[in-house]
């Protein structure tokens, strides 16, 4: 007796559930990128962004503080003889 055939999910493409490749780029984020990009040429580029900041500082400054990176992973190299010390309050 053989091994029955597997049944595929005739309502699931042949790769369903696989998701994307290891890398590969979300292309709705870059086709939305794109767009919000030539819509900021279109207003005013940098300039209106400036104005609109000079009237809206308390919103500006909420926007940027959101593209700050959370964590930083940083390596110093320090010349010989200083010495750093850190000390906890």
């Amino acid at each position: 007796m053989s091994d029955p055939e597997p049944k595929l999910n005739p309502n699931r493409a042949p790769n369903g559930g696989k998701g994307r490749p290891k890398g590969a780029k979300n292309r709705l984020t870059q086709c939305a990128k794109a767009a919000f990009e030539y819509a900021f040429e279109e207003i005013g580029g940098g300039k209106a962004l400036a104005d609109w900041a000079n009237d809206n500082q308390g919103d500006f400054y909420k926007l940027y503080a959101r593209c700050i990176p959370l964590d930083v992973n940083a390596s110093v190299t320090l010349p010989k003889g200083i010495k750093v010390e850190f000390v906890e309050k």
